[in-house]
């Protein structure tokens, strides 16, 4: 199929299999045109790559939370690939345009080609800034406002980009909110020091893999609990706190795998080559405890933690 502009107004639509047909832009409402534009510019391997709520319990949930209100314009205010993939899917639930903003070049590149090949680059920016960055670099949206805001797991991340600055993430998106938006904040519950039994060994992943990180002179993420991001939010004025949801973690040994690897990919970086072939071995008796507690598991997995989902609103 292809699609062409003929002009600002006429829009031309052909196929293979179709005669050629024409319509004018300006009768068509704009999500409809969203709809049927990206439609006709996605690539079948894209199609794939689509996060659908009904296959994802987080942004399900906010489907579900958002009701039959139109997205309308959204701030993604920490994007990655996982939540652009679910907002290429929103011009059929009412989004109109999208901001995504990260402070990664790589990932503003990797985004950016991403939003290409998912046809919902034209209705959308991928901003590359930080919140709280110097002035050559700090984000400027001051005189947006957006409907529909969705803080995925970006407050845990700030630590790694604008640490000590997290309790003023939320005001300042706050004021991005039109009267009446909606704000969707994701992050994870910290896990504990120790808990009894098998998933210990994830809470000792953990801890090894902050070790690795910090020896490689990174910063690492710093997660804040669900009931300090009611208290921000309660401490907000003109926000109100619609719903909380809690979801439980199934670690399975292929996700305790991927963070062992964070961990091992840090260790060329370490200063002391004993340190680190002593902190290879460590990683290496985790991956094998991870597999025998797993396979102890009637579910293969280990239940830990949660990541929860908090819905705000302004009034």
């Amino acid at each position: 199929m292809h699609w062409g502009t003929l002009s600002p107004f006429l829009i031309f639509v052909s196929s293979p299999k179709s005669s050629a047909f024409f319509f004018n832009r300006s009768h068509i409402c704009p999500r409809l045109f969203n709809v049927l534009r990206q439609a006709t510019t996605m690539d079948s391997e894209a199609k794939k790559r689509l996060v659908y709520g009904k296959d994802d319990a987080l942004f399900g949930s906010i489907e579900a939370q958002h009701e039959h209100r139109p997205f309308g314009k959204v701030l993604d205010a920490g994007t990655g690939m996982h939540s652009l993939r679910w907002i290429a899917t929103l011009p059929e639930k009412g989004m109109t345009s999208f901001t995504a903003i990260t402070a990664d070049t790589t990932m503003q590149l990797n985004v950016q080609k991403e939003a290409e090949a998912l046809g919902v680059d034209t209705i959308g920016e991928i901003l590359i800034g930080n919140w709280f960055g110097s002035e050559s670099n700090r984000l400027n949206l001051e005189h947006q406002q957006y409907d529909t805001i969705l803080v995925d797991y970006l407050i845990g991340a700030m630590d790694g980009f604008s640490p000590y600055q997290q309790d003023q993430m939320l005001p300042k998106l706050t004021a991005l909110l039109k009267p009446g938006g909606r704000m969707y904040i994701v992050g994870l519950e910290p896990l504990p020091d120790r808990v009894d039994g098998d998933a210990n060994v994830m809470c000792r992943i953990r801890q090894v893999r902050d070790a690795c990180i910090l020896l490689a002179g990174h910063r690492c993420y710093r997660e804040y609990p669900l009931e300090w991001i009611e208290r921000q939010c309660d401490q907000i004025a003109g926000l109100q706190l619609v719903a909380s949801k809690k979801f439980p973690i199934l670690y399975r040994h292929a996700t305790m795998v991927r963070q062992i690897n964070v961990a091992r990919s840090k260790l060329p970086l370490f200063n002391n080559s004993a340190l680190s072939k002593a902190m290879a071995l460590q990683l290496d008796d985790l991956e094998k405890e991870s597999l025998a507690a797993t396979l102890r598991s009637p579910t293969g997995a280990l239940q830990l933690g949660f990541d929860y989902m908090v819905t705000v609103e302004t009034d």
